[in-house]
């Protein structure tokens, strides 16, 4: 039998069909009513309820949903129980950090015994998300995946080689001095969304990096559905190159807290 997981988060709603550790199948909703949600789920995936063995819960919202028609049983897990056990297994990890990305975002150091909540950001897929809905008018997730991959940066940011020809041995010249000190006229609508992006993963990146500093921990893994924009890979790549820091973003990264919270009732 299977199992179905539901990340209910601030702004998004994951769910998985789940069955020896594989997603058989998944969706991600802006629909806030998760009895909704799973019931279009089933329904659409042609999931018979008498085959579900369970629901596991988790996420910011996950006490609000406290029944469902089908009286499928079902539980509720602490989020960086699930943040912590999904992250590990998906990067195939014994111990990481682990940075959960949601609205905005969590750091967890997590290994398979435990895990320490060590703080977290407001800056987040949330601030993607407004941000880009506002400044370019973005209404969606698919839209600003597409602006991002035409975006130049040199018409948003300010670097080091924009500034001095000098060489200084531990700053590079692609290295950032002023997200948006340098938005041009001409700056795209794809500029724009790809600026916001880089502003959002350069926080992010930096705080892991500043998290791992005095740590023999130098593995960080990133899950939420904004690691999935193509872009990001490729912004991280220039931190790793300053810091002794290895990011990895695993297959499945969006769905890394439901399939923790299945995980961490089935041990």
């Amino acid at each position: 039998m299977s199992i179905i997981g539901i990340d209910i988060g601030s702004t998004t709603i994951k769910i998985i069909e789940y069955n020896n550790k594989k997603i058989l199948n998944s969706k991600i909703s802006m629909n806030r009513n998760a009895e909704e949600i799973l019931e279009e789920f089933l329904k659409s995936n042609n999931i018979d309820s008498n085959n579900i063995e369970k629901i596991v819960l988790t996420g910011i919202g996950a006490n609000k949903m406290k029944s469902n028609k089908y009286r499928i049983p079902m539980e509720t897990v602490k989020e960086f129980v699930a943040v912590s056990i999904g992250g590990l297994q998906l990067a195939n990890k014994e111990e990481a950090l682990i940075v959960s990305i949601g609205t905005g975002t969590a750091l967890v150091k997590a290994n398979k015994e435990n895990f320490k909540h060590l703080g977290g950001t407001g800056i987040g897929a949330g601030t993607l998300m407004k941000l880009c809905k506002k400044l370019v008018n973005a209404n969606s997730f698919e839209e600003i995946v597409e602006l991002s991959k035409k975006g130049d940066l040199s018409k948003i940011d300010i670097r080091i080689c924009d500034r001095t020809d000098e060489k200084i041995d531990t700053l590079p010249p692609f290295l950032t001095l002023s997200n948006f000190g340098n938005l041009a006229e001409d700056a795209t609508d794809a500029d724009i969304t790809l600026g916001i992006l880089h502003m959002i993963f350069e926080v992010i990146a930096m705080m892991a990096v500043f998290a791992t500093k005095n740590d023999t921990v130098k593995e960080v893994v990133l899950i939420g559905n904004i690691t999935t924009i193509p872009n990001v890979k490729k912004l991280l790549k220039q931190i790793e190159k300053l810091h002794n820091i290895k990011f990895i973003i695993p297959k499945n990264a969006q769905f890394a807290v439901a399939i923790g919270a299945i995980e961490s009732t089935n041990k």
